[in-house]
């Protein structure tokens, strides 16, 4: 299955995907909205905060906004891809050189508001900080495609198959499933993050988050006991929902053979 049969399976009950029918569909204005509002967000932490009493918050909006932003742009061209529309692909201009170009010049102010803290104490190692942000800003960009898999994609999935119910429709037990799977992922790994204190690196550290989640002691350190139990919780529904669509798909196959 390619990926379009995929993303038009999951989301959505008609027409398979093929080369656009129709004409080009401009959709830069409400990309151009999506780059302005992330801008209006990030001026917020970049513009009034004082990085050193908000420590790391100026800095992660230059890592996160893009990437939300990227992500939303995203869900737009595949809106037209599953219309059967091909986007205007000046729509790039937005995320790709506006979004990044607005977000550096706003990260100048708390640089030179607090050269300390951003240890700036000459011209190089100005361009230096400047670089970094440059890299922070395109790798949430590029972070966008995952963050949109993981989150926007599958919101949208599971909204649509919330509406189809509401209506009477019959709704596949995958076209629920599925999206809560791809929810799951982030979910758990930010609040297990949130959690847990330092872990060591590679493998070890995948054993330490299962002794974690089983409460065998180990070499880990517990900052937020009720997150793993939201782990927990989240692993549990998932099992659940997994033997619930299972179940269902073959209590369907039954009934279809009567």
């Amino acid at each position: 299955m390619s990926f379009w049969d995929a993303v038009e399976t999951l989301s959505d009950r008609g027409k398979s995907i093929v080369s656009p029918r129709q004409s080009v569909k401009r959709i830069s204005f409400p990309v151009a909205v999506v780059s302005l509002i992330a801008l209006a967000v990030a001026a917020v932490p970049l513009m009034l905060l004082d990085p050193d009493s908000a420590d790391g918050l100026p800095m992660l909006s230059l890592f996160l906004f893009p990437m939300v932003a990227g992500a939303v742009v995203i869900e737009l061209v595949v809106l037209c891809k599953l219309g059967q529309q091909d986007p205007d692909w000046t729509l790039l201009w937005w995320p790709l050189v506006i979004l990044p170009a607005g977000l550096l010049a706003m990260s100048v102010r708390p640089m030179l508001a607090d050269p300390d803290y951003f240890d700036v104490v000459s011209f190089s190692s100005a361009v230096g900080v400047l670089f970094s942000f440059a890299f922070l800003v395109f790798f949430g960009l590029g972070l966008s495609f995952v963050f949109w898999g993981l989150v926007v994609f599958p919101l949208r999935v599971l909204g649509l198959a919330v509406f189809d119910a509401l209506r009477g429709d019959r709704v596949a037990g995958f076209r629920v499933y599925a999206p809560l799977v791809f929810l799951g992922i982030p979910a758990i790994s930010v609040t297990v993050v949130l959690s847990l204190g330092e872990l060591e690196g590679s493998r070890a550290a995948i054993g330490q988050i299962v002794q974690a989640l089983l409460g065998v002691p180990g070499d880990y350190e517990v900052v937020w006991e009720p997150g793993l139990w939201i782990v927990r919780a989240i692993t549990l529904a998932l099992i659940g929902g997994a033997i619930w669509t299972i179940v269902r798909s073959k209590r369907n196959a039954r009934k279809n053979k009567a």
